[in-house]
């Protein structure tokens, strides 16, 4: 009997792991898959862009985050990340408020449009939560 226990939690283990290989697999090649917790935001900036109407994705605005993720818990080589023709869903949110803080956690969402939905939280110095949320067409991450 024991031995059909320990058949079965291997087999659910295997399971679980080609469920969180497939997770992995669907989300885009530029994102941070294991995320950023505990990285700094260094700064945060809305850019103007003017659109090159001959590209295939023209870019309209950016919002770039700068950070140092040195100290992230998983993924350490994200510098920059450049969401492109984005806009805040969230009323009256101020970009400011994010800068010299950490990122805690964040969740991306494919739309039926093709946009991508993120909902953003950051900590203070103090402790305190902030969380956003952007729709944006596409991103880039720098790395190191």
């Amino acid at each position: 009997m024991s031995q059909n226990r320990t058949l079965d939690a291997a087999k659910g283990m295997c399971k679980r792991a080609m469920e969180i290989e497939e997770y992995y697999a669907q989300l885009p090649d530029w994102y941070w898959k294991y995320g950023l917790h505990d990285a700094r935001i260094l700064s945060v900036s809305e850019k103007e862009l003017v659109p090159d109407y001959k590209d295939k994705q023209p870019k309209w605005n950016c919002l770039e985050i700068c950070l140092d993720s040195r100290n992230a818990v998983f993924e350490r080589d994200v510098k920059k990340i450049l969401l492109y023709n984005y806009k805040f869903k969230t009323p009256c949110f101020d970009i400011k408020s994010l800068e010299k803080t950490w990122w805690m956690d964040d969740s991306l969402e494919e739309q039926e449009n093709g946009h991508y939905l993120s909902e953003i939280e950051a900590e203070t110095t103090d402790q305190e939560r902030i969380r956003f949320t952007v729709s944006y067409e596409f991103a880039k991450a720098e790395r190191i």
